[in-house]
């Protein structure tokens, strides 16, 4: 997931070396699903991946961006490349310590981000009625 702009400056100027060196650690798979990093495929009605070979995107006409693909039950799935990410497991980009960072594709990364984000949100919207002057209380 890219880096937001607001929180670009919370980053180190070696970020992304420290980004290759944990995915280099990780062999290049998710350390959750164990996904290979950029892995054309599609996510299953469970969510597990379905990693597609080479000569069948070869015969979709491979090029760089999602596309619809009907699979050998006849179901049509949208194919996406996985990138893998770094997770910051305590919310810290300031935090690059071993411990802290882990190899994730996106979809582990926004599951284990899941309540964070809720959190989050909730504390926007609270921000937000403060600057209109309401209470929560109010609404």
């Amino acid at each position: 997931m890219p880096i937001r702009p607001e929180n670009k400056h919370r980053y180190p100027d070696n970020w992304t070396e420290i980004r290759e060196q944990r995915l280099q650690q990780a062999n290049n798979r998710c350390e959750n699903c164990g996904v290979i990093n950029h892995a054309w495929g599609y996510r299953d009605e469970n969510g597990d991946f379905c990693q597609l070979v080479r000569s069948d995107l070869m015969a979709e006409g491979y090029t760089k961006t999602p596309f619809d693909y009907i699979t050998d039950e006849g179901k049509q799935v949208k194919v996406i490349e996985i990138v893998l990410t770094i997770a910051h497991l305590d919310h810290t980009p300031e935090n690059n310590g071993p411990e802290n960072l882990r190899a994730w594709c996106q979809k582990c990364h926004l599951d284990y981000d899941s309540v964070h984000h809720q959190q989050q949100r909730a504390l926007n919207r609270m921000k937000d009625l403060e600057k209109a002057g309401q209470s929560c209380l109010e609404i």
